[in-house]
């Protein structure tokens, strides 16, 4: 099976650059996504950007219910008449920027769902933030520029580490599927690719507020290079300094270190007592 290549109907369309379209071509790849995807559990699926079905297809045939959101509307179109005949796949011509998830899966009447997709580039932090404040998700098999992929694996507190890294290992457990190198798709793109899978596993001492903590992280990452003092400082105003310093001790963090050298725990301590402020 990990030669097969994906069913098309008829010729594959030209990718739009202005969507940051690469259409997924390797079997042994899309194999591993809808292994890890497990379409035999029976939680239904959102996918983002089904392009020309290459998972949609292979999830359709294992008996997973599919709502699949599609932006170009050529492909929306095809997909829709490929699928014409299917009872277990919806596909929807939108903008996954502008989709509710949560709402989506209530609107279906699905308690749970997974997420899927093997998104643009340019959409990668977006779409990696709406994951990150689902509520009813299951988890995600999601594929990513590999650059970004090994910043979101990296350990809060270890260089490299950054906002989706902090804010993404609060709530996932997220582990890598398998890497795609740029012949997996067409057209080539300059990068490799991963496929990294996300769990919810919240950890322990995780903050309620999502919002509120992913607002927070973003602010503290903003001067990356700068010792977390000083940016927090600013945020608290003229003469902030000092009283960033004596909440950073409350939480028990060094106020000598940068954003990328705290830990998890340390986020969750220095939020709480920010927080509270």
């Amino acid at each position: 099976m990990s030669g097969r290549k994906p069913d098309n109907t008829g010729s594959r369309p030209r990718a739009k650059k202005s969507l940051g379209q690469n259409f997924l071509i390797s079997g042994k790849v899309i194999d591993r996504i809808v292994k890890a995807l497990d379409p035999g559990s029976g939680i239904p699926i959102m996918e983002i950007g089904p392009g020309t079905g290459a998972l949609t297809g292979p999830l359709a045939e294992k008996g997973a219910r599919i709502a699949a959101f599609e932006l170009d509307r050529r492909l929306s179109k095809e997909l829709g008449e490929r699928f014409a005949g299917s009872d277990n796949v919806e596909i929807v011509e939108a903008d996954v920027r502008e989709i509710d998830f949560d709402l989506e899966a209530k609107r279906r009447e699905w308690e749970k769902y997974r997420v899927a997709g093997n998104i643009p580039y340019l959409l990668t932090s977006t779409i990696m933030i709406k994951l990150g404040l689902l509520e009813r998700s299951a988890g995600a098999v999601i594929m990513v520029q590999k650059e970004v992929g090994e910043r979101i694996l990296t350990s809060p507190g270890k260089r490299g580490c950054g906002i989706l890294s902090v804010f993404l290992q609060a709530w996932f457990d997220i582990s890598m599927v398998t890497t795609a190198r740029a012949g997996a798709f067409i057209p080539k793109p300059k990068v490799d690719s991963v496929v990294l899978s996300f769990t919810p596993e919240a950890r322990e001492g995780a903050p309620r507020d999502r919002k509120g903590f992913l607002g927070f992280v973003k602010i503290s990452f903003s001067q990356r290079r700068k010792k977390l003092v000083n940016v927090l400082g600013n945020l608290l105003g003229e003469g902030g300094k000092p009283e960033a310093a004596a909440l950073m001790g409350e939480a028990g963090t060094d106020a000598g270190l940068r954003p990328e050298e705290l830990s998890l725990d340390d986020w969750f301590r220095l939020y709480g007592v920010f927080e509270k402020r």
